[in-house]
């Protein structure tokens, strides 16, 4: 009986927050918190560097132009951004909606992105769903264009021993290798001017 009363009384106790992972946690938050700054850095450290390369690709001077406007709001006076509350403030108003990841940077536009759904209202990409290869949302820096490279010598890799491979395993792997290759011959990097 006491041991009753007592599981009663502390179940109550059990969780008192929500369990972490969850919406009601606040940690998707945080962390969605943690890209976004960390997504903010990396385009305030690309409208700071004089000497990087040009963005190439479907929509590569989309992006220059996009990381053009954010430069006119990241840098004052001599001085570039680095508090970061300052930093997201920054972005919060002025979003170039701009999505670096390894192999493309996403420049968000959904009139014309291929990751969302019509019935979908998300203001960013559903990175889940890109089609990098299709989508002409993408932009490449020589660091996306050097991880799809690497990817395609693991594709061609994979296809040396197609034989071990299962046919519909071995035909979709020769479609990416093929659409891939095309991809990187047709948007090679370039340098800055």
């Amino acid at each position: 009986m006491i041991q009753q009363a007592q599981g009663e009384a502390f179940g109550q106790f059990q969780y008192p927050t929500p369990p972490l992972g969850t919406s009601n946690s606040g940690f998707r938050d945080e962390v969605e918190a943690e890209e976004a700054l960390t997504r903010g850095q990396a385009l305030a450290a690309m409208t700071t560097d004089p000497d990087r390369p040009r963005l190439t690709g479907p929509a590569g001077a989309e992006a220059e132009a996009r990381l053009a406007t954010l430069a006119q709001h990241t840098a004052f006076d001599g001085q570039v951004v680095t508090d970061e509350a300052r930093l997201r403030r920054i972005i919060a108003r002025h979003d170039p909606h701009l999505y670096p990841g390894r192999f493309i940077t996403c420049v968000y536009n959904p009139d014309r992105a291929l990751c969302r759904r019509p019935d979908a209202t998300a203001d960013t990409p559903a990175m889940g769903e890109c089609q990098p290869l299709a989508c002409r949302n993408t932009a490449l820096t020589p660091a996306n264009h050097h991880a799809l490279t690497e990817h395609l010598a693991e594709l061609t890799a994979a296809l040396a021993d197609s034989d071990r491979l299962a046919p519909y395993l071995r035909h979709r792997l020769t479609e990416q290798h093929t659409t891939t290759k095309a991809f990187l011959t047709r948007h090679s990097p370039e340098t800055a001017p």
